[in-house]
């Protein structure tokens, strides 16, 4: 899950980089703007949504929020992510279901 949390920083950096830049104000903080316009009150989960750590101690990102971050930074690497993943699982759910199955069946499909 590193690699979600590293993507998410590096999509909300670039976007304040580009808006700073864009609005001609060096004090907007894209992290305070996301934020708000995902429904929480500080920067702080956000920004330890970006934090390296374990799986199980991690605060989580919502599917939902995550489109509202993609269009609010018109930057989709967060969606190519979950989609690979969404790939990956489905392929171990697969191999999974092949060793599931009992040997006769599978010597009957030979």
């Amino acid at each position: 899950m590193n690699e979600f949390n590293k993507i998410l920083y590096l999509t909300i950096a670039e976007y304040e980089l580009h808006e700073r830049a864009r609005r001609n104000d060096f004090t907007f903080s894209a992290w305070k703007h996301i934020a708000h316009l995902i429904g929480h009150k500080s920067e702080s989960t956000l920004r330890k949504m970006c934090e390296q750590r374990s799986e199980s101690n991690a605060a989580k990102l919502g599917l939902e929020e995550a489109f509202i971050i993609m269009n609010e930074t018109r930057d989709y690497r967060l969606f190519v992510y979950l989609r690979e993943r969404l790939k990956e699982a489905k392929r171990n759910h697969q191999q999974l279901n092949m060793f599931a199955e009992p040997i006769r069946s599978l010597e009957d499909l030979q």
